[in-house]
């Protein structure tokens, strides 16, 4: 397999990311979570992807890993961050999966639904939806107060955003997360309700950190490789 660096300024910030891949094609775009996350927490999920011919690319958003911290984030800027990164990797590829982890369900989803039909599957890991008014938001004090007013996430654009999104969705839940409420997996699926198809794949005994829990335990990652290729040749 062949990775490939690449960086590219988006606004006032330069992103760092790579693409993985047996070939030249990427089909998979990962984004990574919030707090100390960045790109390298999926790379042995994206290097077993990467044997069975899957491509990926991953970046770190600003703030995070290579990428500068210039000015500080938002749910909005991460958008417009993945949205120019998947520009930039089409122009030699055909992404046709997001794989969202913690924060960046609300990211997947948004992205997801702006592209058309050109995403076919949306994988969330331990997926998060926000509070509609945290979208642009800058993150800090007024952003924490925003999304921890409870049950704040019941009133998220994107549960109807995604009513019209007709690719496939798979949703992992962590059975033992006290992050993300267990009732957010479950108002997803019923909000796709044009979705080709819907899935909740729970994970017994695992909780938020089912990133760090896959890099050592092979049968976890093997199951969600498997999970994000089960769409791959659907509609192709």
């Amino acid at each position: 397999m062949t990775t490939s660096l690449f960086s590219l300024a988006v606004g006032d910030e330069i992103l760092v990311g790579d693409t993985l891949a047996a070939a030249d094609t990427v089909q998979a775009l990962f984004l990574h979570g919030a707090g100390q996350s960045d790109r390298q927490r999926q790379h042995p999920l994206r290097e077993a992807l990467a044997l069975h011919g899957f491509g990926s690319a991953a970046f770190d958003f600003s703030g995070h890993g290579d990428s500068s911290a210039n000015s500080p984030g938002s749910l909005e800027k991460r958008l417009l961050q993945a949205q120019q990164v998947l520009q930039h990797v089409n122009r030699g590829s055909h992404v046709h999966t997001l794989v969202g982890t913690s924060m960046s369900g609300e990211i997947a989803i948004r992205l997801a639904c702006a592209s058309g039909e050109q995403i076919r599957h949306i994988v969330l890991i331990v997926g998060a939806i926000y509070d509609r008014s945290a979208f642009t938001i800058p993150f800090g004090p007024a952003f924490s107060a925003a999304i921890r007013r409870p049950h704040s996430w019941r009133t998220a654009e994107v549960l109807e955003l995604i009513a019209s999104y007709r690719g496939a969705l798979t949703l992992v839940r962590a059975l033992n997360d006290t992050v993300i409420p267990y009732e957010i997996a479950d108002l997803l699926a019923q909000a796709a309700c044009a979705a080709r198809w819907v899935r909740i794949i729970d994970l017994a005994a695992v909780d938020h950190r089912i990133s760090a829990t896959m890099t050592h335990d092979d049968a976890l990652r093997g199951r969600i490789a498997a999970a994000i290729m089960e769409n791959d040749h659907i509609g192709a």
